[in-house]
């Protein structure tokens, strides 16, 4: 589609700052019929979500969808954001000066679906979300729609600790906490902050995908069609005993490794003394506790007997 056509059939959707469900689906059928979206394409797009940032829920999600099939569909292998690709998505979202509420539900799709995002994203992503929470017009307020992207932003697969919270996010957590600790929050906003920063204590290392050029290799073995599978086997049988202990010898790798998460996993399970040290300074920071750091420590005080003495301290300050 021509620059020009593009241009004249959106000018007319979302002109009062809205996009309606029957307007997405004119997107749907016209604009975006054939699938594929060129960067012209996606820079009107976003040009569409800044004039009309609001709509049904339909609208959030069509955008969320284009763009995301853009960023992680049109290249091999596909399902890893690159550090080029980031760069062009952050210098669209920051047109404008900020993220609006379409392109922060975008951001947080692009992690929970990539296989992995650069480093940077999980940062960006969390500071948009905060600054469009800290920023409304009523003063800053967590409310239930904004808990629920938190949610999803602490736990997308793709992002900076894959689905644990990680100490740059428990941070964000407490920064949100100490900004809204007068204004009428959602109540699940209580059960997330304590949660994540929960989570972040005692949190132990996941699933780590495969780098891009790794994925590179899988992909490039799984479309050689001359790989003869049959004379494969037939050489590792051919080979004896030997041979066949060898092809099993993987097994014995992964039932090792197994074994390391499950150690890793206990020695993650008791807080050590650098996160009680940070809890302990970071919690009650402005001379007092709120309720929702009070609610931490409840939850906190259920296993006071395995924590360490810096943070049986703390709770006792706080009795």
């Amino acid at each position: 589609m021509s620059d020009q056509s593009l241009e004249t059939r959106l000018t007319a959707i979302g002109a009062d700052g809205f996009v309606s469900a029957d307007e997405v689906l004119f997107l749907r059928r016209t604009v975006f019929a054939d699938g594929v979206v060129s960067s012209t394409e996606l820079d009107a797009l976003f040009a569409l979500g800044d004039k009309a940032p609001d709509g049904e829920p339909e609208w959030f999600q069509f955008f969320a969808e284009v763009a995301a099939d853009f960023y992680l569909r049109e290249e091999e292998p596909q399902g890893y954001l690159t550090e080029d690709e980031f760069a062009s998505l952050q210098s669209r979202v920051l047109k404008n000066g900020h993220a609006n509420g379409l392109e922060i539900a975008l951001l947080v799709k692009l992690m929970e679906t990539a296989e992995t995002t650069p480093s940077a994203m999980a940062a960006f992503t969390g500071e948009q979300i905060k600054q469009s929470i800290l920023k409304k017009d009523g003063g800053p307020m967590v409310e239930k729609h904004d808990a629920i992207m938190l949610r999803r932003y602490l736990f997308a697969a793709g992002g900076d600790g894959n689905v644990g919270v990680t100490r740059a996010e428990a941070e964000l957590l407490f920064d949100i906490n100490d900004a809204t600790e007068k204004a009428r929050n959602s109540p699940a906003w209580t059960e997330l902050f304590v949660q994540g920063v929960i989570n972040h204590l005692m949190a132990h290392l996941g699933y780590k995908a495969p780098s891009r050029e790794e994925a590179f290799r899988r992909n490039a073995w799984a479309r050689d069609q001359s790989v003869n599978v049959g004379g494969f086997f037939k050489r590792m049988l051919s080979g004896g005993i030997g041979a066949i202990k060898n092809a099993y010898d993987n097994e014995t790798v992964i039932g090792a490794h197994n074994d390391q998460r499950d150690t890793q996993a206990a020695i993650a399970e008791q807080v050590t003394k650098g996160e009680a040290e940070w809890l302990a300074t970071r919690i009650g920071r402005d001379g007092a506790f709120d309720a929702n750091e009070r609610r931490l420590i409840e939850r906190m005080r259920q296993h006071e007997k395995e924590l360490p003495d810096t943070l049986k301290a703390l709770l006792g300050r706080a009795a």
